[in-house]
């Protein structure tokens, strides 16, 4: 065997004494590296069968044309890697929020989702979502040492009214009647909730809720303070929607 520049070649000798090549190999062969295994060839060929020139350039051009080949191959396959790489962090941007992919529930409303996550699998952009389910406007009152408090003693009209998403309008008294009372009485009513919650500093608040938003709470011969927000609610099953099935982003 011997070696020439970065080819490896194995020889035998034939019944005359005559020498030939019977492998050759390298890893990365350079076009200086044909032409070295040419000369080579020619002078190891045997004078009776004499190698044609012609053929060996050929071959030589097939296995450059081979190697010009499968270095584009790698450059599309880096380029496409690069492209998957950048498309997955642009559909990143989308976690946290709210999307459309088409679905619709049985009254014809566009369901929605939150987005938690996004992955790729075989050049596939998928994201995991949960449906949301509901709107919740939360209403936060004046802080209390216990839910036992009485609401108010010193007003008989006293009352909190409360109008829900259709326009519905809720009176509840609270004149001599405790948090716990007022907040029992509320959860009694469809689509409202309300509760003592304890926190964190020892005191309870009571927290009322109500579907669909659109609500407000107007007061009766009482001044009560308390703080408005939104909330959502979200199905506990996750979804898998492909990315290109986003018809709508929030």
């Amino acid at each position: 065997m011997s070696t020439t520049s970065s080819i490896t070649t194995s020889s035998a000798t034939d019944v005359s004494g005559n020498t030939y090549t019977t492998a050759v190999s390298n890893d990365e062969l350079k076009s200086e590296d044909f032409i070295t295994l040419m000369l080579t060839e020619l002078k190891l060929q045997d004078p009776t069968k004499t190698v044609d020139s012609s053929s060996m350039l050929s071959n030589q051009l097939q296995l450059s044309t081979l190697k010009a080949n499968n270095a584009t191959v790698d450059a599309m396959e880096s380029l496409q890697s690069s492209f998957e790489q950048s498309a997955l962090s642009n559909s990143a941007a989308i976690i946290g929020n709210i999307v459309e992919n088409g679905d619709m529930d049985d009254a014809g409303n566009a369901k929605q989702y939150k987005v938690s996550s996004v992955a790729m699998n075989d050049g596939t952009i998928s994201l995991t979502a949960y449906e949301l389910t509901g709107y919740y406007d939360v209403y936060y009152f004046n802080e209390v040492a216990s839910g036992s408090e009485v609401v108010d003693s010193s007003n008989e009209d006293s009352s909190i009214s409360l109008t829900n998403s259709e326009g519905t309008t809720y009176n509840y008294s609270t004149y001599n009647k405790t948090y716990d009372a007022l907040a029992a009485e509320i959860s009694k009513t469809k689509g409202l909730t309300a509760s003592m919650a304890q926190n964190s500093a020892g005191n309870y608040q009571m927290v009322v809720s109500a579907s669909n938003g659109s609500s407000s709470i107007t007061q009766n011969n009482l001044d009560l303070t308390y703080s408005e927000d939104t909330a959502t609610a979200y199905s506990s099953t996750a979804k898998t929607i492909a990315y290109n099935n986003i018809t709508k982003i929030y």
